[in-house]
């Protein structure tokens, strides 16, 4: 938060003195999915509120479409404050579940 003091243009003194509160909203942040080459994912286009909600996605579309037996190379971006896109995870492999091993 900043604050300034403001005198009146036809007073003066410490009286006429005017404490203005200048707030900052912070902007909600909207995040998207990208692809292996760092493309808007052609089949995840939306826009999330969280990167969990943009990777819960990825990996409930994952799975719905190859039953979880492929990889796909996925990353996420977030809207910056004046419209830009910003990596903050590089596409990877999702894994979405963990093989059975062997029991002894």
């Amino acid at each position: 938060m900043v604050s300034q003091l403001v005198d009146g243009p036809e007073m003066t003194g410490a009286a006429t003195r005017v404490r203005v509160h200048h707030h900052h909203v912070p902007a909600e942040r909207r995040y998207r999915l990208i692809d292996g080459c760092c493309e808007p994912h052609a089949q995840l286009d939306g826009e999330y509120q969280s990167i969990d909600e943009a990777i819960g996605e990825a990996i409930n579309w994952l799975l719905a479409s190859t039953g979880g037996d492929e990889q796909s190379w996925i990353g996420v971006e977030v809207c910056t404050g004046n419209g830009d896109w910003r990596t903050c995870r590089l596409p990877m492999p999702l894994l979405c579940e963990l093989r059975a091993g062997p029991t002894s």
